[in-house]
C-alpha cells in the first residue's frame, strides 16, 4: 500500500502543477442601489457559451467576492438574491495574458415587493423518486415518517424488507450495506438494528436505495447499499425547527427534537438533539418437533411475550468553515445514549404431543441494556480549480459501547403443577466495545467536458471486544457456566484503492472502475483458546453503459462484483441464550460471500423506470436451524452455502391520476434459489416471489394533504425457511399553518394489524413453525415548527463518505 500512496501523491502533484499554470482570478462586489453590501447574495461563475454554472460562492460582509483558480475561457458573473432583480456581468475573456480581473460592482435592484418575512420552502418532491443510479424515498415531509424511527421508515421503503431478526433485504437480497450520509456504519446486524431504532425519523431527509454501486463505493454489501441522508439546514442566519410527537401502539410513544443552524459569512454551525421514549412489545410463538426413529418424537410449543421499554438521547453537531474560495473544512460529532429494558416471559409445552404435554417450561428473562456511541469526523474539501478538480479527505473515529445484563429463570413443571426439577437460575453480563477508525481521500479530475477520472484510497480498522460472562446459581452460589462464557476479540483492517473513469461518447455514457481491497482479520476466542487469522486481497471491477436513445428513452446495463464479510456477532462462537432448549450460536469459520451482479435499466418519458437483473452469490452466508436429538436443544447458526441465484425485475411508476391525486407504485418480482450442502444435507430449493408498494398522496387543499400506502409481500423461500405472505395499509394526514412554518401530522401504520411473520422449515430432521407478531399498528401525532430568519443564502456543504458494519442488540 505504501507504493500506491507514493504513486498517488506524485500523480496529484503533477495534476496540480499543470492546473496552477493555467489559472486566473476574477473579483468584484455585490451591492444594492444605495451601494450597501449584500452579503447574502449568491454569486455564480457561468460558462458564457451555455450559461452552465461552473462554480458558486458567497460574498463577505463587505459584499466582496473572488473566484480563484479560474481556467482559461469565456465566462459571465451573475448575482441573485430573493427580493431583488438578478444582475449579470458582460462576457469575460480569460486568457494567458490575464492574471487577474476585477469587474464593476454588480448592483441588485429591489423588486419593489414588500416582503415582511420571506419563508423559503423547497418544492414538494414525490415520495418515491427514480434517479439513474438509485431509487430515492423522500421522507422529509411525509406523514408516514413522522414520529417513526429510522428502522420503521426503512421497513416502509420500496423493495426493502426487515425480517424477524432485523436482517435487512433489498430487492429480495440480504447482505445490504447501510450508510449514514454516505458513511459506512461498520456495525453488526444487532448493533445496526439498535442504532436505527435510536435514530429519530424526523431527522431524516431521504433514503437512497442503490442496487449496483460503482467502484468508488466500498465493495461490501452483496445486495447493494442503503444510504440514509439526514436533514441539513442550508439557510443563512439563525434558524431551526422543533418537533414534538406522541403515539400509542402496544404501549406509549413520545419523541421530541430540536434542530438549530447558524450561518454567517464563511462559518456554518449546526446542531440537533432528539429524545425518544417508547414502550412496546411483540409476541413470538415457536412449534418444533424432534423427529426420531420409531416415531418417538418430542414436540415443543413455545409462547413468548416480549415487553420492551426504550429511552434514548441522540445528538449531532458540527462546524463548517470556508477558509478560502476553494477550500472548506468541517468538524462534526454525533452519538447517542440509550437504555433498553426488556421483560420477556415464555411457556413451553413439551411432550409426545403438545395437546397432552409431559411437562411445561416456564422461563422469564429480564434484560437491562445501556448503549452509547460517540463519533468524530474531520473533513476537508479542496476545489483545485473551476473545472471540477477537487480533493476530499475524511477521518472518522468512533466508539460503540454496549452493556447488557440479563437474569434468567427456567422452571420445569409436571402436568400436576408440581416442579419437576429445581429451577435453573442464571445470569449474564455482556459488555461489548467496538472502536472504528477510518481515513480516506478521494480525488476527481475532469478531462474536458465529457471525461472524468476518480481515484481514492481508504484505510479502516475495526476492533470489537465482547466479554460474555454467564453464571448459574447452584445452592445459592453463583458458578461460572463454562459452556456459555466466552471472551471474543475481533480485529479487522481493510486497505483499499480505486480508479473510476467516466466518458460520454455522443449518446453513449460509459463508466468503468476497479477497486482493490486487502483485508486482514483476527478472530480470537480467548476463553476457548481458538484463534482464526485471515488475510486476502480482492479485486472488484464495475462497468456501467448507458444509452440515451432520446429524451424519452434511456437505457443502461451494468456489472459489478461485491463482497459481504461476516459480521462480528456471527463470528463469535458464543451461545446467545433464549432458554435452556433454544439459543443462537456463532460460527468463527464463516468465510466472506462474493456476488457477481448484472443489471439492466430502462427509463420511459423520464418518469417510468424498469430494471431487471441477475446475481450469483458464491459461499453465501445462510442461516439454518440445528438440533441435538439427545438433549432436545435447538439453535440457530450460519454457514457458508455453495451458491445463491437471484433473477429480478423492478417497475417504478409515478402516475398523476388527477390534479389532487398523485401516486407512485413500485413492483419488485424475483426468483431466489439456494444450492449447496447445509448441516450435512443437500439443499436445493427456490421460489418466485413479489413485493408491491403503492403510495397515494391527496391534496385536499393547499395546506391539507392525505397519504395512503398499501404494501404486499408474497410468500418466499430463504435458505431453509419458507416465509408466509404479508400485507398492510398505512395512512396519514398533514395540515400546515402559520404560512407553512408549522405542520401537524397524524398517521396510523398497519391500520388492520395484519403484518404477521409466518416462518416454517422442514429440513434435516427438524420441523419448526415460527409465528411472530411485532408491534406494527401504531398511531402517531407530530407537530413541527420552523423558526428563524428564513432568508435565502444557501452555502455549499462538504460531504464525506464512510461508516457501515457491526451487530448490537
Amino acid at each position: 500500500m505504501k507504493h500506491i500512496y507514493i504513486v498517488f501523491t506524485i500523480l496529484l502533484t503533477t495534476f496540480c502543477a499543470r492546473t496552477y499554470a493555467q489559472q486566473a482570478s476574477i473579483s468584484g462586489r455585490v451591492v444594492d442601489e444605495q451601494q450597501k453590501p449584500l452579503d447574502l447574495a449568491t454569486v455564480n461563475l457561468l460558462n458564457a457559451t451555455d450559461s452552465s454554472v461552473v462554480r458558486t460562492i458567497f460574498p463577505d460582509e463587505q459584499g466582496n467576492f473572488a473566484f480563484l483558480g479560474v481556467q482559461y475561457g469565456e465566462y459571465r458573473i451573475s448575482a441573485v438574491l430573493v427580493g431583488y432583480e438578478d444582475a449579470s456581468s458582460e462576457v469575460l475573456k480569460i486568457t494567458s495574458e490575464v492574471g487577474s480581473k476585477e469587474i464593476p460592482a454588480l448592483i441588485l435592484r429591489n423588486e419593489n415587493t414588500v416582503l415582511a418575512e420571506v419563508a423559503v420552502t423547497a418544492p414538494q418532491r414525490p415520495l418515491v423518486e427514480r434517479k439513474p443510479d438509485m431509487l430515492v424515498v423522500n421522507v422529509e415531509n411525509s406523514t408516514l415518517a413522522a414520529g417513526n424511527t429510522a428502522m420503521d421508515i426503512l421497513e416502509r421503503s420500496p423493495g426493502v424488507t426487515v425480517d424477524k431478526d432485523d436482517n435487512i433485504s433489498l430487492m429480495g437480497k440480504q447482505g445490504v450495506t447501510v450508510m449514514i450520509d454516505g458513511k459506512l456504519t461498520h456495525l453488526s446486524a444487532d448493533q445496526l438494528a439498535n442504532f436505527l431504532r435510536n435514530t429519530d425519523g424526523n431527522t431524516i431527509k431521504s433514503i437512497e436505495l442503490i442496487t449496483n454501486p460503482s467502484s468508488k463505493y466500498d465493495a461490501s454489501g452483496t445486495a447493494g447499499m442503503i444510504n440514509i441522508v439526514l436533514k441539513k439546514n442550508r439557510m443563512a442566519g439563525t434558524n431551526g425547527s422543533v418537533t414534538v410527537g406522541a403515539g400509542y401502539g402496544f404501549g406509549h410513544k413520545a419523541n421530541t427534537s430540536l434542530n438549530l443552524n447558524h450561518k454567517e459569512g464563511p462559518l456554518n454551525v449546526y446542531g440537533i438533539y432528539s429524545y425518544m421514549n417508547n414502550r412496546g412489545g411483540n409476541e413470538f410463538d415457536i412449534f418444533r418437533s424432534i423427529v426420531q426413529p420409531g416415531g418417538a418424537n418430542t414436540d415443543f410449543q413455545q409462547y413468548t411475550d416480549f415487553i420492551r421499554h426504550n429511552s434514548s438521547h441522540s445528538y449531532r453537531a458540527g462546524i463548517d468553515y470556508q477558509t478560502s474560495d476553494r477550500n472548506v473544512i468541517g468538524v462534526s460529532t454525533n452519538g447517542y445514549a440509550s437504555g433498553n429494558d426488556n421483560d420477556n416471559s415464555s411457556n413451553t409445552l413439551i411432550g409426545r404431543t403438545v395437546l397432552s404435554p409431559d411437562s411445561t417450561l416456564a422461563t422469564s428473562s429480564i434484560f437491562d441494556g445501556n448503549y452509547t456511541s460517540l463519533a468524530v469526523n474531520v473533513n476537508n474539501q479542496f476545489n483545485i480549480d473551476s473545472n471540477g478538480r477537487k480533493l476530499v479527505a475524511d477521518v472518522d473515529i468512533s466508539r460503540f459501547s454496549n452493556y447488557n445484563k440479563a437474569n434468567y429463570s427456567n422452571t420445569l413443571y409436571l402436568p400436576s403443577g408440581d416442579m419437576k426439577d429445581e429451577p435453573l437460575v442464571s445470569r449474564s453480563d455482556m459488555p461489548t466495545i467496538i472502536d472504528i477508525r477510518v481515513a480516506k481521500v478521494d480525488y476527481t479530475h475532469p478531462f474536458g467536458k465529457d471525461n472524468k477520472l476518480e481515484a481514492g484510497m481508504k484505510y479502516s480498522n475495526v476492533a470489537s471486544d465482547n466479554d460474555m460472562r454467564f453464571e448459574n446459581q447452584v445452592d445459592g452460589v453463583w458458578q461460572n457456566a463454562a459452556n456459555r462464557t466466552n471472551h471474543f476479540v475481533y480485529e479487522e483492517q481493510v486497505s483499499a484503492a480505486y480508479l473510476n473513469y467516466h466518458t460520454q461518447l455522443g449518446k453513449w455514457g460509459v463508466q468503468a472502475g476497479l477497486r482493490s481491497e486487502y483485508t486482514v482479520s483476527d478472530g480470537n476466542s480467548i476463553t476457548l483458546g481458538n484463534r482464526i487469522k485471515r488475510d486476502y486481497i480482492d479485486f472488484f471491477p464495475s462497468v456501467f453503459v448507458n444509452y440515451n436513445l432520446s429524451d424519452n428513452h434511456q437505457m443502461g446495463v451494468s456489472y459489478s462484483k461485491r463482497i459481504n464479510r461476516p459480521n462480528y456477532g456471527n463470528l463469535n462462537p458464543f451461545e446467545y441464550f433464549l432458554d435452556q432448549y433454544t439459543f443462537e450460536r456463532g460460527n468463527p469459520y464463516l468465510r466472506p460471500e462474493y456476488t457477481h451482479a448484472f443489471d439492466f435499466s430502462y427509463t420511459l418519458l423520464q418518469r417510468y423506470n424498469l430494471s431487471a437483473g441477475y446475481s450469483r452469490t458464491n459461499d453465501v452466508i445462510a442461516e439454518s436451524m440445528n438440533q441435538n436429538d439427545e438433549t432436545k436443544q435447538t439453535w440457530v447458526s450460519r454457514d457458508n452455502l455453495a451458491k445463491q441465484d437471484i433473477w429480478y425485475a423492478n417497475v417504478n411508476a409515478p402516475v398523476k391520476i388527477a390534479k389532487w391525486w398523485d401516486t407512485n407504485t413500485n413492483l419488485n418480482a424475483f426468483y431466489m434459489a439456494f444450492d449447496g450442502v447445509l448441516n450435512g444435507q443437500q439443499l436445493d430449493q427456490g421460489q418466485f416471489a413479489w413485493q408491491l408498494r403503492s403510495n397515494h398522496t391527496f391534496t385536499i387543499w393547499p395546506t391539507f394533504t392525505a397519504e395512503v400506502s398499501a404494501n404486499y409481500q408474497s410468500s418466499l423461500i430463504y435458505s431453509v425457511y419458507r416465509i408466509g405472505a404479508q400485507w398492510s395499509i398505512d395512512a396519514g394526514l398533514n395540515k400546515s399553518f402559520y404560512n407553512k412554518k408549522a405542520n401537524l401530522k397524524f398517521s396510523v401504520s398497519d391500520i388492520f394489524d395484519t403484518r404477521i411473520q409466518d416462518v416454517r422449515t422442514r429440513f434435516a430432521g427438524l420441523h419448526a413453525i415460527i409465528n411472530q407478531k411485532n408491534e406494527t399498528r401504531v398511531a402517531r401525532l407530530t407537530l413541527t415548527y420552523n423558526f428563524g430568519t428564513l432568508k435565502n443564502g444557501a452555502r455549499r456543504e462538504t460531504q464525506s463518505e464512510e461508516k457501515s458494519r457491526i451487530n448490537m442488540p
